[in-house]
């Protein structure tokens, strides 16, 4: 077994936080292409969940459709969100 991995040297090591030149309220935004992944991940999360309610919206029981329905409302108004969320 070998021991840890050695520690970077100096020279390549990523800054500490709160050091770098680009510490500034402007990069609590995503910038547009980071935006454009966060939002593609989020509803490719999302994604199986509708799948899954639009399968129970065929159940037999009543009870189980409207759960259902209530789901597929949830995520599709979450995705109206995501939507809305300003461009930088």
């Amino acid at each position: 077994m070998q021991g840890p991995d050695p520690l970077p040297d100096d020279n390549h090591s990523a800054p500490a936080l709160g050091t770098g030149p680009s510490d500034t309220q402007a990069d609590s935004v995503p910038a547009p292409a980071s935006r454009a992944k966060v939002l593609h991940d989020i509803r490719g999360q999302l994604s199986p969940a509708m799948l899954a309610a639009d399968r129970l919206s065929l159940h037999a029981d009543p009870k189980v459709r409207e759960l259902a329905d209530q789901i597929v409302r949830s995520i599709e108004q979450a995705a109206l969100r995501l939507k809305d969320i300003p461009r930088s």
